[in-house]
């Protein structure tokens, strides 16, 4: 079993990712925002960091890019349903931030799934 942060500001997208990773097994986290996602991890260090990208505040790259300096080992995964940038150059960035997988919203169970399967074996 995993501990995973999911940080999203949609509480309903965050109460689906807690069901599909309880249904894997692993326990989730869950924080409104970057700030406090940022304070949850510094409190319980978790295996994995679910963002999304898209956010007020501090987003899910400024996650990723905290995340990489201060916690390298740590795999996160991005997570973005768009917004005034298209999705694609969203999970881009987030990819060239250091996020090991990316995925687009609305996605099916397996998807993320295989994506957080695939994050922590590696």
């Amino acid at each position: 079993m995993a501990r995973v942060l999911v940080i999203d500001d949609d509480e309903a997208h965050r109460v689906l990712v807690r069901q599909i990773l309880g249904k894997m097994g692993h326990e989730a986290e869950e924080a409104p925002d970057g700030a406090q996602g940022l304070r949850l991890f510094g409190k319980r260090r978790p295996d994995l960091v679910l963002t999304d990208i898209n956010m007020p505040g501090l987003d899910g790259n400024d996650v990723i890019s905290a995340l990489r300096v201060l916690h390298p080992d740590v795999p996160v995964i991005a997570i973005s349903g768009g917004g005034a940038i298209a999705k694609d150059e969203l999970l881009l960035k987030a990819a060239k931030l250091g996020a090991v997988e990316v995925i687009m919203k609305p996605f099916e169970f397996r998807q993320l799934a295989g994506a957080v399967t695939r994050a922590l074996s590696k």
